[in-house]
């Protein structure tokens, strides 16, 4: 099911398109390292992501979730394309397209470094620094042919976006 840019704005820091993204990760992980099925690449990474989202899972502050709506005005456009690469990345790596994937690495690299530099958001910061960080390497990495390189990095992201869009979802809980 293709989303519209105005039904993602809604869901960009959890809910549906979070779960989708997560699961991509993983099968665009696995796909990457060369695995026919999500096997040990899912599990550990969904483990990790699990434990991680469990230590972000402390509500923030109302101060903080007040300083995150104003963040989102210009944050969520990155988190947005963050999510559209590494989907546009589980497409290229599925249809085994890996002139796509390469195109697809340089564009995740752009949009991390772009991303970090946006100021640090009030809630989940030290997450949203790793996802950046982990994402424009993984970006990198594909962008040179080195997919078995990128791996560890895209989970390293796809643990760190999933517990920087549950610790923004909790203020969006706490604001309803």
């Amino acid at each position: 099911m293709t989303r519209s840019p105005a039904a993602l704005a809604g869901t960009a820091l959890g809910g549906p398109v979070l779960a989708s993204t997560v699961l991509a990760g993983a099968v665009l992980a696995a796909g990457l390292a060369g695995c026919s099925s999500l096997g040990s690449h899912a599990t550990t990474s969904a483990a990790t992501a699990s434990a991680t989202a469990t230590t972000a899972a402390a509500a923030p502050s109302k101060a903080n979730c007040s300083e995150l709506t104003s963040w989102n005005q210009r944050g969520q456009s990155a988190v947005k394309a963050l999510y559209a690469d590494t989907g546009a990345l589980t497409a290229d790596a599925r249809a085994n397209n890996s002139r796509a994937v390469v195109a697809a690495g340089r564009k995740l690299t752009s949009d991390a470094i772009a991303a970090a530099t946006l100021p640090v958001p009030p809630v989940a910061a030290a997450s949203w620094k790793t996802l950046t960080a982990a994402y424009a390497a993984a970006g990198t990495a594909l962008a040179k042919g080195d997919a078995t390189g990128a791996v560890p990095q895209l989970q390293t992201g796809n643990t760190a976006i999933s517990t920087f869009s549950t610790a923004t979802a909790r203020c969006a809980a706490t604001s309803s």
